[in-house]
């Protein structure tokens, strides 16, 4: 009843319900005892035969994926029995079982837990069969890797290769990384926008605990949001937690007291609100490739959305000891475009020539909107009233009923549950 309730209350709140689905095995508590051999199958409900199974072999290199798809996950403490996903009655219980999920709770996609070890064959079968968004973890840096799963397998998978490229240039300082690394998936992928943004999640080290710079962890999070893809904040990434790897980076969330006015919750709903409005002055902003417009020593430039209504990002890898001075970005919009640089709700004005003079701060991101279309936004003094694109370029704003797109454009946040095989859920908003 109480996911019936969270469903409910999700919907009625304009957002998406994701179910991480785990579907590459079961798991048995051995405490200590050999796997291979104290692993009672009678009691893996419904999978209740050694038969369902593939044979028992310890995965020792996981960079090997028939070792990584044929052996087991798991320890000598919580044996994860690895399933004949090749074998069709196995497909067809799980199919029935996810189907029935996504009925009774009305889930409106998937994260497959573990996709890199599940047979390749069965993860497309399984996702043409239940026909909604479905999103696949494949810890993997290699682009040709990650590429091959969306073009082949499954339409969209966590961004490890940006991910690693985010770390090198706000811990490492190296810029030209993730400049190099967006527009080389972006070539390599069939479609980049289908892919999962993230910076933290529950299987690598919080930002935070690999460096304590509160203006560095503001730019990694802005790349995260407004990059493309659906992004996804891990939670308690918006209460800076330090956790440094698993089991650290798991912290119970309750005990920050879920504090909404800790410095990155309020800067994150103002992400996501400059998100949204992108999206409603044309929801082609969701399937336009992010731009690199500029790269420097210590500066990145960003730009997503069509142009005339594009957000532009400028990060920096100062951190938080950086003195202020004047950045001029050589392109950016229009001439004479006026634009609210919306983390500040500061106006400024793009030269006759398209030159953008900005000032730059103690490290901390620049993110600009043109100023004409931010009625609707809900920032910086402006509207929250529901207006279009048309009626801000004719100037009729009346509002108008709130609409709720069908595209997996929008950002979500990993909530852990626990309920038979499903062990999170994922709110996108």
């Amino acid at each position: 009843m109480d996911l019936l309730d969270l469903s409910a209350a999700v919907h009625s709140r304009g957002m998406y319900l994701l179910m991480d689905t785990v579907i590459n095995n079961m798991a048995y508590m051995t405490n200590g005892s050999d796997p291979a051999t104290n692993i009672d199958y009678s009691v893996l409900t419904p999978f209740n035969n050694s038969d369902y199974y593939h044979p028992y072999c310890k995965i020792t290199d996981w960079n090997n994926y028939t070792d990584a798809q044929l052996c087991q996950t798991g320890d000598t403490y919580v044996a994860l029995p690895d399933l004949y996903t090749e074998h069709s009655e196995v497909q067809e219980m799980l199919e029935t079982w996810a189907q029935q999920m996504i009925s009774t709770y009305s889930f409106d996609g998937l994260r497959i837990d573990a996709a890199k070890s599940i047979t390749p064959s069965f993860l497309q079968n399984f996702g043409q069969k239940l026909d909604l968004f479905m999103t696949g973890e494949v810890f993997e840096r290699n682009i040709d890797t990650i590429c091959t799963y969306q073009n082949n397998y499954i339409e969209s998978v966590p961004n490890y290769p940006i991910y690693y490229s985010i770390l090198e240039a706000f811990t490492l300082g190296n810029t030209t990384s993730l400049a190099d690394e967006v527009a080389m998936i972006r070539s390599a992928c069939n479609d980049v926008t289908n892919f999962v943004s993230f910076s933290e999640n529950h299987d690598v080290a919080r930002f935070a605990s690999m460096t304590d710079d509160l203006s560095l962890a503001k730019n990694v999070i802005t790349f995260t949001l407004l990059f493309d893809g659906v992004p996804m904040i891990y939670q308690g990434q918006e209460q800076h937690l330090n956790g440094d790897g698993v089991p650290k980076n798991r912290e119970a969330l309750w005990l920050t007291e879920y504090d909404t006015k800790s410095e990155l919750y309020p800067f994150i709903a103002t992400l996501n609100a400059i998100r949204k409005q992108a999206y409603k002055m044309g929801n082609d902003y969701v399937d336009l490739p992010t731009q690199v417009v500029y790269r420097g020593g210590s500066e990145l430039a960003f730009m997503k959305g069509f142009e005339g209504r594009q957000v532009l990002m400028l990060l920096s890898t100062q951190g938080l000891n950086s003195k202020p001075y004047t950045f001029s970005l050589p392109v950016s919009y229009n001439g004479d475009t006026e634009l609210v640089e919306i983390l500040n709700c500061q106006n400024y004005t793009v030269d006759p020539e398209g030159v953008f003079e900005i000032p730059m701060s103690k490290g901390e991101p620049r993110v600009f909107f043109p100023a004409e279309l931010m009625d609707g936004s809900g920032l910086c003094g402006y509207s929250s009233a529901n207006v279009s694109y048309a009626a801000l370029r004719t100037g009729v704003t009346q509002s108008s009923s709130a609409s709720f797109s069908t595209r997996p454009g929008i950002s979500m946040t990993m909530v852990p549950v626990v309920l038979g095989l499903l062990t999170s859920i994922t709110m996108m908003l």
